[in-house]
């Protein structure tokens, strides 16, 4: 049998790597984790490389600070990130804030150029949410005033989207009489919301 090739270059070589020591232990991420880092992480790094190369990081590079953000996001809860893009925009404007603030460096946040990244969260705000359930109960209230059989054929085609067909048969009406009564379901409520503003 032959004896391995080898290569000598006449560098010395490192020795291996040996396992820490101590209480020093090394937690690899569990393949979940690893999953969504894939999906939702690394498919935005080259617009955070982009960024992070048209900012000023003295005595780091781009490289140092996408290391560091993925060395978090091992250790982030990330079943709770609803937006990866935004997340690693975030931490990665951290870093740069925290390195500045030991490297005593002021940014100023429009400098950094964030707002053309389109990192803001996708999902709506607190105010918004809560403004779109103040008008969804307003509308649940208005269409619980209407009389009862255009309450009824209203809701049934609103909300359940039944067919006129199906309400007709299922209330007895005819088809004419449903249309009429969802065309008076809407008038009033588009003269209720008339009335509020």
């Amino acid at each position: 049998m032959d004896a391995p090739l080898s290569c000598d270059t006449g560098e010395q070589t490192k020795p291996p790597l040996s396992p820490p020591h101590n209480d020093e232990t090394v937690h690899l991420p569990d393949a979940e984790r690893m999953t969504w880092i894939t999906q939702n992480v690394m498919p935005h790094e080259p617009a955070i490389r982009n960024w992070l190369n048209r900012t000023t990081l003295p005595g780091m590079t781009a490289d140092d600070i996408i290391q560091e953000c993925y060395a978090r996001f091992c250790s982030a809860p990330y079943q709770e990130i609803l937006n990866g893009r935004a997340y690693f925009f975030s931490c990665a404007r951290n870093l740069v804030f925290e390195h500045a603030r030991r490297a005593k460096i002021v940014y100023i946040d429009a400098s950094l150029g964030l707002e053309a990244q389109n990192v803001a969260d996708s999902q709506p705000d607190p105010e918004q949410n809560f403004s779109s359930r103040q008008r969804l109960d307003w509308l649940k209230e208005q269409m619980m005033t209407l009389p009862s059989p255009c309450r009824d054929v209203f809701i049934l085609r609103k909300i359940y989207n039944y067919s006129h067909t199906t309400i007709a048969q299922q209330l007895g009406l005819s088809l004419r009489a449903v249309e009429r009564h969802i065309s008076r379901g809407l008038q009033k409520l588009i003269e209720a919301g008339q009335n509020v503003e």
